[in-house]
């Protein structure tokens, strides 16, 4: 796939306070969507286990297995490995 020249990836990209209120817009979407939806503590439930899940994905999808930082230890003659 070909990448766009250098300056081109700038103009892609929207503005940090364009991005939050694209955020915030979709959060207050979604909240009036869910108390509209909701009846009963059931849902509530339903939708607790939902949300959690989703963030179980995100941790396990995100989680880094190897330490990005170089190691601090050294071996030297005196050491017992």
């Amino acid at each position: 796939m070909m990448r766009p020249p250098r300056g081109e990836e700038e103009y892609l990209r929207l503005p940090l306070w364009m991005q939050a209120l694209l955020v915030v817009l979709l959060a207050a979407v979604l909240a009036v969507a869910v108390l509209n939806v909701v009846d009963g503590w059931a849902d509530w439930i339903v939708l607790g286990a939902i949300v959690a899940a989703a963030v179980g994905i995100m941790i396990a999808v995100n989680n880094r297995q190897y330490p990005t930082h170089k190691r601090s230890f050294t071996k030297d003659s005196d050491s017992k490995w």
